[in-house]
């Protein structure tokens, strides 16, 4: 180990070190000025250093949802990655659940694409099992006396400004009949507005026939 001291002139040192063992050479560049307050130093994995924004972990809102068919969630800082989670979102028979992203100039309302896939825990695929099915599983729960149930996650990613692609999973459980409960896997893109290029600030969750939520939980979270 080697270390620099840098001695103040009331004689305190302020010391620089080494790591204990060093397999190589080492060389890191400072940056030719300073950052701006608040920024950090960050490295281009080839040692030259420079100031940068950290990323910010943002909790935009929680939502518990009953009584109405649309929750609008306000969006900050252009984020590059968001998640939305739900917990046990219950809903009105035969309504689809939707998301859309929008800003001042208004929503995007057809153009959206996504492939969804599902299996029926259970069934053929053993990789996921429902409930009261006298094994052990990772995907369980007691859905005795609830309906419509979905619980999970979707994680968006920024590819250009109003421009998300997303990917998600779920295990839901459906009204038509007993143990009837599935895995839900969907992936695709959603733009903010027709106006494309423009930073998002809303996100929404609605059901597809416009009747109400009755129970559950949705949290939005982003990364900026």
């Amino acid at each position: 180990m080697s270390e620099l001291n840098l001695t103040h002139s009331n004689g305190n040192k302020v010391k620089l070190t080494t790591p204990d063992t060093l397999a190589a050479n080492r060389t890191f560049k400072l940056p030719h000025i300073d950052g701006s307050a608040n920024q950090a130093l960050v490295t281009d994995g080839s040692g030259a250093l420079s100031f940068a924004v950290p990323l910010t972990y943002t909790e935009y809102s929680t939502q518990t949802m009953s009584g109405a068919n649309s929750y609008a969630i306000t969006i900050s800082g252009d984020p590059k990655v968001f998640e939305v989670s739900l917990f046990e979102v219950q809903h009105a028979t035969s309504q689809n659940i939707m998301y859309r992203l929008s800003n001042s100039g208004g929503e995007t309302t057809s153009g959206y694409y996504d492939i969804s896939t599902y299996h029926q825990a259970g069934g053929s695929d053993s990789c996921s099992r429902g409930s009261a099915q006298g094994q052990g599983c990772l995907v369980n729960y007691d859905f005795n006396g609830a309906l419509n149930l979905i619980t999970g996650k979707a994680i968006f990613t920024k590819v250009n400004t109003g421009l998300y692609t997303f990917s998600a999973i779920y295990n839901m459980r459906f009204a038509s009949g007993s143990n009837d409960q599935y895995i839900l896997t969907s992936s695709g893109h959603l733009n903010n507005n027709q106006n494309s290029g423009s930073t998002v600030t809303q996100f929404r969750i609605f059901t597809s026939g416009g009747q109400n939520f009755t129970s559950g939980t949705v949290n939005v979270r982003g990364i900026s």
